[in-house]
């Protein structure tokens, strides 16, 4: 007897495990989502602070290309095309720290035309 019942508790137990599948899934996948992303901001993070700290101690060189420099530092936040005033500029990468936006200090990283750094500005946060 106390076997029957304890197979028959099983079996309602897994039938309301299937009857909630889907939303055990799609919190799982959540689940999933945010790591992801909080892997992807670990990496901008650690990116930008070795960006700052190689500008700080004079290791950036001009003539670098573009993609070795995301390649090594990670996608900028923004890339932007130059205003007219800023010659031979053919484009501006922008980084920053992923999360605090107005409290980072922000690097501007100048490219010419044929992705070779010009020059870089590290700029403070603003109060």
């Amino acid at each position: 007897m106390r076997i029957l019942v304890c197979l028959i508790f099983v079996l309602l137990c897994g039938c309301a495990k299937l009857a909630h599948l889907d939303e055990l899934l799609t919190l799982k996948s959540v689940s999933d989502n945010q790591r992801q992303i909080q892997i992807y901001l670990d990496k901008q993070e650690k990116g930008f602070n070795k960006l700052k700290e190689d500008i700080k101690n004079n290791r950036l060189k001009q003539g670098q290309f573009k993609r070795s420099i995301i390649d090594r530092y990670s996608e900028p936040v923004l890339t932007e095309e130059p205003a007219p005033e800023n010659v031979g500029v053919k484009e501006i990468l922008l980084y920053r720290h992923p999360t605090n936006y107005f409290k980072s200090e922000r690097i501007y990283l100048y490219f010419d035309e044929s992705g070779r750094l010009l020059s870089w500005e590290l700029k403070p946060a603003e109060d």
